[in-house]
């Protein structure tokens, strides 16, 4: 929208557009969906409502492959997504943020908490692939034997880019990529029935690329990814497609360093590391070790603590006055005051004083205090009963233009698909919306350039709709039209 204004001389106006504000990627804004873990104690492959999925780790000491070992009764597991920070995020430059997500693997006992369905027939053997697109197909029903009922199908995790896995009825077909290396690849078998015992099979996949020399760049991917350099000096490994990272040097080749020095110079500083890697199996200089550099730049100095940078996020108040404390994106909230609220007839703003613990790495310590007016809904439902679907957020509408988005998100709205100041509501709960964008749909549903039209809402942190447009990703990419 433009705005024209009349000035006489001798006055004179200096205006400067105002800018987008630059937000800061964290896992509420990341929100890993779908991540689960079976009876084998086989992951599922997770989504993303926005990044990219680096890594997948658990600290557990029976988690090997991008798999637990069974358990005979049901036990919490800390799952960390390693999540790429995309372009237009104030942290950017930090490479990558790890989100832990505590998830809840079933017990497995047969004739206990399962009963029947499909067992292992054998192992399934080695698999050794070229690079570039070499394949293997494998005939499942030699290596699974069904229970009371036919095998309804198959689940395949894989792990890692070497190698591509994908089921086919019966068949997994498994396909090299442009680089070597060797990875494992999870199968399980299911059925339909109730309570019905899974089966699972790991197979350890290796693909040669005996013509080619494993380096620094291979195929256009970077040996080293992400890793940073703190203030302090502390050295955070990059992810590395090496078989493993022996030493890191501040010449190539030369002497090992755990630490680099701290930053005191007043400015950040760009500081060039070289790290020893072994070349992973299928290569031609497999075993070898080849020295590469990764450049990083070091902050300068301990900032102070305060609440901008805790950046609380998550917080809510129920309409039993209960308070969800939600997180910080730096430091640990350790206690609020007050504890609860009254319920209320009409829906009132409450200031809640969080306490945050404040991490190493700034220029205070101890604990610093943080208010924040959290809006608490009337004890009446303000929740709605229209069902729908929302995507994650997005700064911009016509970001959903431009790649694929999942609608899978149920939430509740008082109002219609077009209800413009309607409230939206997530498992009971007004919707923190942040602001952001989403788009919104009747049924689970993929919106992007290459689908029909959609409805995008704007939602505040109340859950109040503030903008509802209508898109069809037509003509010029992002083209939507408010409604």
């Amino acid at each position: 929208m433009a705005t024209k204004i009349n000035v006489r001389s001798p006055f004179y106006i200096n205006i400067t557009e105002p800018s987008v504000p630059t937000p800061t990627f964290t896992c509420g804004v990341a929100e890993v969906l779908n991540l689960t873990i079976d009876q084998q104690g086989q992951i599922s492959t997770p989504t993303l409502a926005y990044g990219i999925i680096d890594s997948i780790t658990s600290t557990d000491s029976d988690f090997s492959n991008g798999k637990f070992a069974t358990v005979s009764t049901a036990t919490d597991r800390t799952i960390t997504i390693r999540i790429l920070i995309p372009d237009g995020f104030l942290n950017v430059n930090a490479g990558h943020i790890d989100c832990d997500n505590l998830v809840t693997q079933p017990a497995y006992i047969v004739n206990t908490t399962c009963s029947g369905g499909p067992t292992t027939s054998g192992s399934i053997p080695s698999q050794t692939l070229d690079v570039d697109g070499d394949s293997d197909t494998i005939d499942l029903t030699s290596y699974f034997t069904q229970g009371g009922q036919a095998i309804a199908g198959y689940t395949v995790y894989n792990p890692s880019t070497v190698v591509n896995a994908s089921v086919s009825g019966d068949t997994l077909t498994l396909s090299s990529n442009a680089i070597g290396g060797s990875t494992t690849v999870h199968v399980s078998a299911f059925d339909n029935a109730t309570n019905s015992c899974t089966a699972t099979q790991s197979i350890s996949v290796t693909v040669n690329a005996p013509s080619q020399t494993y380096a620094c760049i291979n195929n256009g991917i970077n040996a080293l990814g992400g890793g940073l350099i703190a203030q302090d000096g502390t050295i955070t490994n990059p992810n590395s497609t090496a078989e493993s990272i022996n030493f890191i040097s501040e010449t190539e080749g030369g002497t090992p360093i755990t630490s680099y020095s701290a930053n005191n110079t007043g400015s950040d500083r760009s500081v060039i590391l070289w790290f020893n890697l072994t070349a992973p199996p299928g290569y031609g200089n497999a075993g070898s070790n080849i020295n590469c550099s990764r450049t990083f730049n070091q902050p300068a100095g301990d900032p102070p603590f305060d609440c901008d940078v805790a950046n609380l996020s998550g917080q809510q108040i129920s309409t039993k006055g209960i308070i969800n404390p939600g997180t910080a994106q730096e430091g640990t909230i350790s206690d609020w005051t007050p504890k609860t609220f009254a319920e209320v007839s009409t829906d009132t703003p409450r200031i809640v004083t969080f306490t945050i613990d404040i991490p190493s790495g700034y220029s205070n310590s101890g604990t610093y205090s943080c208010p924040k007016t959290i809006n608490q809904p009337a004890s009446t439902p303000t929740c709605g009963t229209n069902n729908f679907y929302i995507s994650g957020g997005v700064l911009v509408p016509g970001s959903f233009c431009t790649a694929v988005y999942q609608v899978s998100s149920a939430i509740s709205s008082t109002s219609n698909i077009y209800g413009l100041g309607g409230v939206v509501c997530k498992n009971g709960t007004p919707f923190n919306g942040q602001d952001f964008y989403y788009a919104v749909a009747t049924s689970r549903v993929n919106v992007g350039p290459s689908y029909g039209n959609f409805i995008i809402w704007q939602i505040d942190s109340n859950g109040v709709i503030l903008d509802v447009r209508e898109s069809n990703c037509k003509g010029t990419i992002g083209d939507t039209v408010a409604l």
